[in-house]
């Protein structure tokens, strides 16, 4: 990619990835079939320019971007999945206190990551996040245009946790001036608009280094699993909303940015030469009922399942996403 980069390449290429708790299993999966056989084995950061994550796919994002292969990632959350979701928190209802602690996904993220920093990262990374104690939405990023010194110091560890602290689940993060940061996946689930907006900030259009961009988004089944979070009690409560307060923004967000990049694409806006978006669909039932916290052998299996089903369905879009950056 440095090749690429120095040659004067005129198309900016943009990988994110959704969150979605384990789910992201499925996401990692279907990069590392992509790595091997698009990418020549390369690590994805030398053939993305931008890599972009939230929560699950945030901790995706940056393990890629410090030069760590998918199937490293992949192994992590075979490793540690169980874990992190223990089976004995899994029935809780997450209303009154999160269903999890933070400490086994502390004590992996440490173990994976050590103590690299965000200056660590060998492509640019947008990570979001939500700052709680100001309702604001934040974006870790590196220094993608020599002046945003902020992040440069981070740890990964912590911006990861930072991004996938979701509510109810697991409690919010606090480093350095952050007081409580939460899950970006209430506002940017999905996260390639994120992706496009700093690239046509900073690295695409006139005057800038590249003229066009493509992006490649990876889903996961959480935006296709709960087709609706509708309760018959139309003055339901907190207790009857539950953990669909988290399900229902992260899929609407989800949703909702690939249909704007759809129509943007169409329509020749902000440079977008490509856009491929890989997540499942038309569930079968026995698919339907993965979820965030599904950590054990048979869903792993049927993550697996679906990465390998919708890797095969998109190769020929994947080859043509490719073809012009073949070295």
């Amino acid at each position: 990619m440095e090749e690429e980069r120095n040659s004067g390449k005129k198309t900016f290429k943009i990988l994110s990835i959704d969150g979605g708790g384990i789910l992201g299993l499925y996401s990692v999966d279907v990069l590392d079939r992509i790595q091997r056989e698009y990418c020549n084995g390369r690590p994805l950061s030398q053939d993305f320019n931008l890599i972009t994550g939230t929560s699950t796919g945030g901790i995706i994002a940056l393990g890629l971007a410090i030069g760590k292969s998918a199937e490293q990632i992949k192994e992590f959350y075979l490793r540690y999945g169980e874990s992190i979701f223990p089976k004995n928190r899994r029935k809780r209802p997450g209303v009154f206190k999160q269903k999890y602690s933070k400490a086994s996904l502390k004590n992996a993220l440490k173990e994976f990551f050590g103590n690299q920093r965000i200056k660590d990262c060998k492509t640019a990374v947008c990570i979001p996040s939500i700052n709680a104690a100001t309702c604001q939405p934040i974006i870790f990023k590196t220094n993608n245009n020599g002046s945003l010194t902020r992040d440069e110091d981070f740890s990964i560890v912590d911006i990861a946790l930072a991004t996938s602290a979701a509510p109810t689940y697991f409690p919010m993060h606090s480093f350095e001036n952050f007081l409580g940061l939460v899950d970006g996946g209430l506002w940017q689930n999905n996260p390639a608009l994120c992706g496009a907006i700093e690239a046509i900030s900073y690295f695409v259009g006139e005057g800038k280094e590249f003229d066009s961009m493509k992006i490649l988004s990876i889903g996961n089944p959480s935006s296709v699993t709960r087709s609706s979070v509708y309760t018959k009690k139309h003055n339901s409560g907190i207790w009857n909303w539950k953990q669909n307060l988290v399900h229902l923004p992260m899929k609407v967000t989800s949703v909702a940015t690939h249909q704007i990049l759809q129509i943007l694409h169409r329509n020749n806006a902000l440079n977008i030469k490509d856009y491929l978006r890989i997540e499942p669909n038309n569930l079968t039932e026995d698919y339907k009922n993965l979820k965030l916290d599904s950590a054990d052998d048979q869903s792993y299996k049927k993550l697996q399942e679906l990465s390998f089903q919708d890797f095969n369905q998109n190769k020929h879009l994947l080859q043509k996403f490719f073809k012009e950056e073949e070295l």
